[in-house]
């Protein structure tokens, strides 16, 4: 095992309950045993990540995001918004539900990992671009974003936390997110269960909800779904975890490079898994940022 870059690992402690310091401490030993050059920060707060990035991404030729989708979400816009924007993107997957690494192809078995992250097979895949922030996997707006936000505090539950705040949206009225949503010319504004806008197929671990979706394709997909019975949704998402749910008379879907959500009223909205309220009046102008960045992978994935 050797390397003759230098590394910076970006390490969120909290990150699954202190799984990700557990991982990234046994990273940087294998690091540091083999002789790597390596620079290793952990971060402190909300947002630290990608201050991190920024602050050393001129004097790194890799950056090793160790966490989940959050950590990862942010060293990605560490790097966008550098001086040095042609850094390389490492992942350590060491979250919950680990969507970025999964629709890469990045092992989750650290040993693996290890070897993938210190290889020289790369992938240059597109972002979104949301206003002045990027998206690796998702954005979405309602219900999605809703059970994840409820879901926070449960966090001791982990991913069952999901399932089960997931399931007692049965027993309360289905959440209704009013949105103005321009796409292909066509401005649709009303109530929608959920809209999702992504540069990858699957998210939140199990749905597979835009199964025609690439993340070097240079388009960002969509689906919007209009408000329904409780049993159809239900249904449908059980569905999306096999991408067998794009039958519904309820869901549109669209290839597009640009697109603009305005928020009609407060919503709950999340980005590559981390969950904000955004406020009535907020305008989402977004827009597919093609080849944007470089990422590790294995060989095998090279191609893929």
């Amino acid at each position: 095992m050797e390397s003759d870059e230098r590394y910076l690992v970006v390490v969120n402690p909290v990150g699954r309950g202190g799984h990700a310091q557990r991982q990234g401490i046994w990273l940087l030993n294998k690091l540091r045993k083999a002789g790597i050059e390596h620079e290793a920060l952990f971060t402190e707060k909300a947002g630290h990540a990608k201050d991190l990035v920024a602050n050393w991404i001129d004097v790194v030729d890799v950056v090793v995001a160790v966490g989940g989708d959050g950590t990862v979400n942010e060293v990605i816009n560490g790097i966008m918004n550098s001086k040095e924007p042609g850094r390389k993107l490492a992942v350590f997957p060491s979250g919950t539900a680990d969507d970025f690494a999964r629709n890469m192809g990045i092992p989750l078995d650290r040993d693996d990992a290890l070897k993938t992250l210190i290889g020289d097979s790369e992938r240059t895949i597109d972002l979104m671009r949301v206003n002045d922030r990027f998206a690796g996997v998702t954005l979405g707006i309602g219900l999605d974003a809703e059970i994840a936000y409820r879901s926070y505090q449960s966090k001791h539950l982990r991913l069952l936390a999901y399932w089960y705040h997931g399931l007692s949206m049965l027993f309360r009225p289905m959440p209704r997110s009013k949105l103005a949503v321009t796409v292909a010319g066509e401005r649709m504004e009303q109530d929608f269960l959920l809209v999702v806008a992504g540069n990858a197929g699957s998210y939140g671990r199990y749905m597979n909800m835009l199964p025609e979706a690439e993340m070097d394709d240079g388009v960002i997909n969509l689906a919007t779904f209009d408000m329904m019975s409780k049993g159809k949704a239900l249904l449908l998402f059980a569905l999306s975890t096999a991408g067998k749910h794009t039958w519904a008379s309820q869901m549109d879907e669209y290839d597009t490079r640009e697109m603009v959500i305005e928020c009609l009223d407060d919503v709950y909205a999340q980005f590559d898994g981390e969950v904000q309220v955004l406020p009535k009046g907020e305008v989402l102008k977004m827009t597919v940022e093609p080849q944007a960045i470089s990422v590790r992978v294995p060989r095998a994935r090279k191609e893929g």
